[in-house]
């Protein structure tokens, strides 16, 4: 799917509703922030367990811990204060105090409300959009630059003051450090309830971290008292579609297209939802029906082009020129409409005019993200190679092998997940449709629960490091890695449909964590899916990408991330030799049934005809390859990337000795 936008601060729908981003990675925003001064003031025990968790919530990780620390030292008896406190200590690697307060909470039971009442910020809706009114006013006096600051010394004066909270959210959200921004929001929502405006912001943020499950439960809670609001019921319509309710999707996209028929976003979100399902004459009409709407709607040209046929028209084709020669566009428009003009382009086999239209869309993705974290940084992305590979090395591994958790079952023993690794546009999404077909695999999609884990595990030591991950893993007990492999299993389940055994994971980027899957599921499947070099490089870049893949809108990060990938991959074979399967997508093409049985056998699974004739296969598919998985393999796929080659040298040249192959 296409990457979101920044939202704007204030507006009244804070992100593209029709967006459905991928999570940024966790900015460095996400470290231990500047201590604030300490103000001279005597706290009672209630004030400083509520000033500790206001701190900890706008990342002031130390702060928090000193109040907490003199909450429970005056007031020992609130279990809250020292669960709070034990989570803290964890966060600075002091995991005996840590266990201490645990066991101190665990000695007073629940009964903590007899200590201190919780406090309550909720006020009614007219007191607070009063309150908002007033902060507004005051932040429109302030010099740019100093509105953070001055929410945060309001909330230092008053821990439960939540407009302050959720506005300070906002802006923590617009400079892209996301966590601090959930974790205010939730904090104002502990608070109020009731506060609407913050629960759709919050609802807006869960889906843009792709945390889509919550996100439908707090845009269902939104919905519920106030049913015709066209934002809820976009936000809910998205999040339904991405966690594969599909016949719920369908009847609410039908209803808000009954209701709002001249809603342009609306009808290419439900073309896009067809499409995902087969439906193309369907996605087909809404596509141009949103286009009737909004003449200029880059999004719904990109829909007719991913559709994979002719469906652009020469009108299309002279009408998307008008729109790129003007100035009406913002980059998001533009790169949409760009991509799709390549595409219909190069279906004409103007290939000279292809390349430029896909040169001027990625142009205009590289303008959206520049300087924010959506945007890719090739020396990050290095460093975290070049550390993944000193802590999974085979002696670490060796080390480990002999370790076992405790006398405990093993949840995951029913559940074999499957995960399909590699690049995008390398034909990963066909291999899940071949495994899929077998009457023991359930197809899912790019699960986010292992980047879920990664970030946490990331975060886990915040106070004393922004990325404890991946040497982390080091320390983690045979019973830890252990219960973060059960968790995995727990958390894939809410996507799952089926009581199938097998289960496929094709998020792509897991090829990086492959040394943590093995270690907390050592009876997974990983299957490596790769395409020739240059084929999968230009595959990359003339297909709109999520942010995740932010560098593949350039010819030479292309390159050198995919050899960073091949890298990793010979890395991982030879550190786990045998635990990853390769499959070669031109051998799948040229001898399928071999390579099918050879994948099978790997899997432990019994071959099935059904596996051959994959199209057949009747599921959503939510991928850029939707359409191509429902027809037979064709081979003139093969070759396509060289009738741009004489453009593509940076991507040749990048990839080096492996551009030759």
């Amino acid at each position: 799917m296409p990457p979101a936008v920044r939202p704007a601060l204030f507006p009244a729908s804070p992100v593209r509703l029709d967006a459905l981003p991928p999570p940024p990675r966790p900015a460095a925003a996400t470290a231990e922030k500047e201590e604030p001064p300490r103000r001279a003031r005597t706290h009672t025990p209630a004030e400083l367990y509520e000033l500790g968790l206001t701190s900890a919530a706008m990342g002031f990780h130390r702060s928090a811990l000193e109040r907490l620390r003199e909450a429970t030292s005056s007031a020992p008896g609130h279990a809250r204060a020292w669960r709070k406190l034990a989570e803290l200590l964890r966060l600075a690697g002091e995991d005996r105090a840590a266990a201490e307060a645990v066991a101190a909470a665990d000695r007073i039971g629940n009964d903590d409300g007899k200590a201190w009442p919780k406090a309550a910020g909720e006020r009614s809706p007219a007191k607070i959009d009063k309150a908002e009114r007033k902060l507004r006013e005051v932040l429109a006096d302030v010099p740019e630059g100093r509105e953070m600051t001055l929410l945060r010394n309001r909330l230092f004066r008053d821990p439960t003051d939540v407009v302050a909270m959720r506005l300070l959210a906002l802006y923590e959200w617009r400079a892209d450090d996301v966590i601090t921004a959930q974790k205010l929001l939730e904090r104002a929502l502990d608070l109020s309830p009731g506060y609407t405006r913050a629960r759709y912001d919050y609802a807006n943020l869960l889906k843009d971290r792709r945390n889509y499950v919550q996100a439908a439960a707090e845009a269902e809670r939104l919905r519920a008292a106030n049913p015709h609001n066209r934002e809820y019921r976009l936000i809910l319509v998205d999040c339904l579609v991405q966690i594969g309710k599909y016949d719920e999707a369908i009847d609410l996209f039908e209803m808000i297209i009954k209701d709002e028929p001249g809603n342009a976003v609306a009808w290419r979100s439900y073309g896009n939802t067809l499409r995902f399902l087969g439906r193309r004459d369907e996605s087909l009409k809404a596509y141009r029906r949103s286009l009737a709407l909004a003449p200029a709607y880059g999004d719904a040209y990109w829909g007719l082009a991913d559709l994979k046929g002719a469906y652009l028209t020469d009108e299309d084709v002279a009408a998307m020129r008008v729109h790129l020669a003007g100035t009406a566009l913002d980059h998001s428009g533009r790169w949409h409409m760009a991509y799709a003009l390549g595409h219909a382009l190069e279906r004409r086999a103007d290939f000279a005019g292809s390349f430029a239209a896909y040169e001027d869309g990625a142009r205009a993705f590289r303008a959206e993200v520049a300087n924010t974290s959506k945007a890719h940084d090739p020396e990050a992305s290095a460093e975290r190679v070049r550390r993944l590979r000193a802590v999974f090395t085979a002696e670490t591994f060796a080390a480990r092998a002999g370790e076992k958790p405790g006398n405990k079952p093993d949840p995951a023993a029913a559940d074999t997940p499957i995960f399909v690794v590699g690049m995008p546009r390398a034909g990963s999404t066909l291999l899940e449709q071949i495994l899929a077909s077998h009457s023991l695999v359930e197809g899912t999609r790019e699960l986010p629960v292992m980047g879920d884990i990664i970030r946490e595990l990331t975060l886990s030591r915040c106070i004393v490091t922004p990325t404890a991950y991946p040497e982390c893993v080091l320390d983690l007990t045979p019973d830890e890695l252990a219960a973060l492999g059960a968790r995995f299993i727990k958390n894939a389940g809410v996507w799952r449909q089926t009581g199938r055994p097998y289960f496929i994971d094709k998020r792509p980027w897991n090829w990086l964590d492959i040394g943590l899957i093995h270690l907390i599921l050592p009876h997974a499947k990983i299957i490596d899916i790769r395409r020739a070099p240059m084929a999968a490089g230009f595959a990359m870049f003339k297909q709109l990408l999520p942010t995740d893949a932010a560098f593949s809108y350039d010819l030479g990060e292309i390159g050198r991330y995919y050899t960073g990938y091949v890298g990793m991959m010979e890395h991982y074979h030879e550190v786990l030799p045998g635990r990853v399967h390769f499959v070669q997508y031109e051998r799948l093409v040229e001898d399928t049934e071999t390579e099918i049985r050879r994948l099978l056998d790997y899997c432990g699974l019994p071959f099935e005809e059904g596996c051959l004739r994959f199209w057949e296969t009747d599921r959503a598919v939510v991928t850029p390859s939707a359409e191509q998985v429902r027809r037979p393999i064709f081979r003139e796929a093969l070759e396509q990337w060289r009738n741009f080659e004489p453009w593509l040298g940076p991507l040749k040249e990048a990839l080096g000795g492996l551009g030759a192959a």
